[in-house]
């Protein structure tokens, strides 16, 4: 037990020796101590371990004990709780109170600081921008900071920030320059407060500020909403934006022709969301790659959202490899030729880019006007989208025209479109799936405007009635409706009253099993009757006359199964074949003509339902919830595919100008294909 006593004493000792550190009276706690080892009878050996102990601990050098200081006093704080930026800007620009009075710290950015001051020589208002300290060191860097100075300060245009000063004192580097009180375009996107007409204010005087540093051989390599600044008094109350208050500013990374090769350590050149494919790739730049990240920057004033988002990397990688969605697929209000020219800017090969001239043309000329529908023929979409599930597009995959959408707005519903019909009126049919009461109606017309005509079939029972609309046919004399939970047909006339239904639910001959698509020709009603795995045809009145099937195999009585119906223009049949992904083209007499391929694009679901219609000797086709429209030629050949940029629910041929009563509507529908070397069974009167 005195070992044990005789061993805590010498803890003991020890560690208040470390703590108070040499003195006399640690000399005396000392002896206390070997005096207590004695009188409990302690070893010899204990006896000098505990001397050369405590001795140790007296005579170690100050400098290498540990150190226990107490918690530093917090930093006083403002009344607003924040520290006080004038001693911190006071703190951080030493040497440079001689030239400027430092008011405050305005800004950090990736590579300097600034700092509001006013110049004791003239009483100028300046912004000073001061290198962080882990740069200061990099002589390239410094050699580089001075050397843009000079340029920069050269420069003269109202649209540019100007560079007044540089230089250092002692340490401490300094670009002085025009001080701006506004907001940059940053914030004005994120707030929303910027009208199509303001947007298109501030561009064009950016361009012009970027033209002009063009013509000095300068890049400024990192465009971007924050180095746009908007001074507040240019903000007027109607939303327009004086350009006169509009400076391109940070020109931190910017190159003349000399400084190219120069690289700061450990800093990534640009921000991602904004750098060229050609930038990203590290390649070398020229004044190209400007107007693409000037282009982004359009796109994320007009769209409230930049082209690219995600993680460095993913940027990187969309910015090399892929188009975004055009902006006028983003936001239905952006003129087409606005959004025309920033998807030419956005343009990957740098050729193919326009030059600022074209791009000041555009923004000083008439892009508000509508530039019309001239071509004889659109593609009429319905759309899985938010805004504009009803849309036109021409033959080259350009968008002319968007309305509709999902929402409580007038001409907006619940939910997108099931089905999509237009007649020889030019007007849109499109069908919803909606509970409700009497109020509630499932089918509705848009004219060629976006206004809605009609609006009939209320959810229900009765003639007249509906339950689930999957699919409408346009005649010349109305419009025909099928319900396919109800497995019936029903007949409306132009004004939307319903005149006859047929049909039902059954193994075939007139009686559907899941029907699908419904189409129409001057002639004959056509049914996709999935369930029943066949096309059946009928009369005008609906009584059955023949049906369409393919079997596995001349041995197999199995059939294969359909997922889409079209038909061309000269009563030919389009039957798409789910087993063997091909579109088979038939005679009425059941005839096999053709067999296409129709390719799965990334992203579509090889089974869903195919849409297709024929204009001219091309089908376009669509995979339902896909977004691209597969082109082929009717003799076979492929041709590239139209990118719509949201899941497709239907498509449908608008005609521009009135056809006479005699043409066939315009409507053909979807349309699948049948393997080659497949039997084809068409029994004429019975199954």
């Amino acid at each position: 037990m005195s070992y044990l006593l005789a061993l805590l004493l010498v803890a003991i000792s020890t560690a208040l020796i470390l703590r108070l550190g040499r003195s006399w009276p640690m000399l005396a706690l000392l002896a206390l101590m070997l005096g207590g080892l004695v009188v409990l009878g302690a070893e010899p050996w204990l006896l000098a371990a505990a001397f050369l102990l405590g001795l140790g601990a007296i005579w170690v050098p100050r400098t290498t004990r540990v150190a226990f200081k107490p918690r530093p006093k917090p930093t006083p704080q403002t009344a607003k709780g924040k520290n006080n930026p004038k001693v911190s800007a006071s703190n951080s620009v030493t040497g440079l109170e001689a030239l400027y009075e430092i008011q405050e710290k305005v800004g950090i950015g990736g590579m300097a600081t600034v700092y509001k001051g006013r110049s004791k020589k003239d009483g100028r208002l300046i912004a000073l921008k001061i290198p962080q300290e882990k740069y200061v060191g990099d002589p390239r860097f410094v050699r580089r900071f001075h050397r843009e100075a000079e340029l920069l300060a050269h420069l003269d245009h109202p649209g540019i920030v100007k560079v007044y000063d540089h230089g250092n004192q002692g340490d401490t580097h300094y670009i002085a320059m025009e001080f701006l009180d506004g907001e940059g375009l940053d914030r004005l996107i994120e707030s929303k407060r910027l009208s199509i007409k303001s947007i298109v204010q501030i561009m064009s005087r950016v361009a012009e500020a970027l033209q002009h540093i063009h013509a000095q051989g300068i890049i400024h390599r990192d465009i971007k909403p924050g180095n746009i600044m908007v001074l507040k008094n240019a903000l007027r109350e109607d939303g327009s934006v004086d350009p006169r208050g509009v400076r391109l500013m940070d020109f931190g990374i910017a190159a003349g022709k000399v400084l190219t090769r120069l690289t700061i350590t450990g800093a990534r050149i640009g921000t991602p969301v904004y750098m060229s494919p050609e930038q990203a790739k590290g390649q070398r730049i020229d004044h190209k790659s400007d107007i693409y990240s000037f282009g982004v920057v359009f796109y994320e004033a007009l769209c409230g959202q930049p082209p690219f988002q995600g993680a460095y990397e993913a940027v990187i990688h969309q910015q090399i490899t892929q188009m975004p969605a055009p902006p006028k697929q983003v936001n239905p209000e952006i003129p087409q030729v606005l959004s025309d020219l920033i998807y030419r800017m956005l343009e990957k090969d740098p050729e193919k880019r326009p030059g600022l001239e074209t791009v000041l043309e555009v923004l000083r000329g008439k892009w508000e006007e509508d530039p019309g529908l001239t071509a004889p023929s659109y593609l009429a979409l319905a759309v899985e989208t938010k805004k504009g599930t009803l849309r036109l597009m021409d033959l080259s995959g350009t968008l002319m025209r968007m309305w509709s959408g999902v929402g409580s707005g007038r001409g907006m519903f619940p939910s997108p479109p099931l089905a999509l019909a237009v007649d020889r009126d030019g007007g849109f049919w499109i069908s919803l799936f909606e509970y409700g009461g009497g109020a509630v109606r499932l089918v509705h017309r848009f004219d060629a405007e976006g206004e809605i005509t009609h609006s009939i079939a209320p959810y229900g029972m009765k003639l007249g009635e509906l339950l689930y609309p999957v699919s409408l046919a346009a005649l010349p004399n109305g419009l025909l409706v099928l319900d396919g939970e109800a497995c019936t047909i029903t007949r409306f006339d132009l004004a939307g009253n319903p005149v006859t239904r047929f049909g039902g639910a059954g193994p075939g001959r007139g009686t559907f099993e899941s029907p699908r698509v419904l189409l129409a020709s001057q002639n004959y009603i056509f049914v996709l009757d999935y369930g029943n795995r066949q096309v059946q045809r009928l009369d005008h009145k609906g009584q059955y006359v023949s049906r369409y099937a393919f079997r596995k195999s001349r041995e197999s009585q199995e059939l294969r199964l359909l997922g889409g119906l079209g038909l061309t223009p000269q009563e030919e049949l389009l039957i798409y074949d789910v087993d063997s992904q091909k579109i088979r083209k038939l005679s009425l007499e059941g005839e096999v003509l053709l067999s296409l391929p129709l390719p799965v694009a990334e992203g579509e679901d090889p089974n869903s339902q195919v849409d297709m219609v024929v204009l001219g000797d091309t089908i376009y086709a669509i995979r339902r919830g896909g977004s691209k429209i597969h082109r082929i030629k009717l003799d076979g050949q492929a041709l590239p595919s139209l990118e719509v940029y949201a899941p497709l629910r239907g498509i449908a041929i608008w005609h521009n100008t009135l056809r006479s009563k005699t043409e066939a509507p315009t409507i053909p529908d979807s349309v699948s294909s049948s393997p080659n070397g497949d039997e084809l069974t068409r029994p004429k009167g019975v199954l």
